[in-house]
């Protein structure tokens, strides 16, 4: 009996899912008599299409998101120990006392000759970024700086 009605309810289901799916041919049908230009909102004619030919950009557009910034530390004058130098790209406070964003940290390198030269890529609307210096030796304080991020190059001091 429970078989039964288990096969009764699962052959509802699926004769209510054929109906649902509809019949509809999308052959000729002849009885279909509106022309495209009688329904013009809701049709698009060959002329609306987008294609690849059909964009105009000026020749000079520069496409790419990125820029590369060329970073050159010397800090050779101030220490001959190691120094550990961060560059953010996010941070809170004034920018005579930031504290950067770690989450937007774009490199953090160790130097041991006092000397760092980087190539970082960035976003184009980065506008200014944040250095921090930290050093080994605990008598020198850390060096915050930021700067303004245009010409490519960054050199410090």
């Amino acid at each position: 009996m429970m078989k039964q009605f288990t096969l009764l309810i699962c052959s509802w289901i699926l004769a209510l899912g054929l109906t649902g799916c509809g019949g509809g041919g999308g052959g000729d049908d002849s009885s279909n008599s509106s022309s495209p230009a009688s329904s013009s909102e809701n049709s698009t004619s060959e002329d609306d299409t987008v294609t690849m030919a059909s964009i105009k950009v000026a020749p000079d557009y520069d496409f790419t998101t990125s820029q590369q910034l060329e970073v050159n530390i010397d800090l050779r004058s101030l220490t001959d120990q190691r120094v550990y130098v961060g560059f953010y790209q996010q941070w809170s406070g004034d920018d005579n006392s930031p504290v950067p964003n770690p989450d937007s940290q774009l490199l953090l390198q160790v130097i041991d000759d006092g000397l760092l030269n980087q190539t970082l890529t960035i976003g184009k609307q980065q506008q200014s970024l944040l250095m921090v210096v930290m050093f080994a030796d605990t008598g020198i304080s850390p060096v915050t700086d930021v700067f303004a991020v245009d010409g490519g190059e960054y050199a410090y001091p």
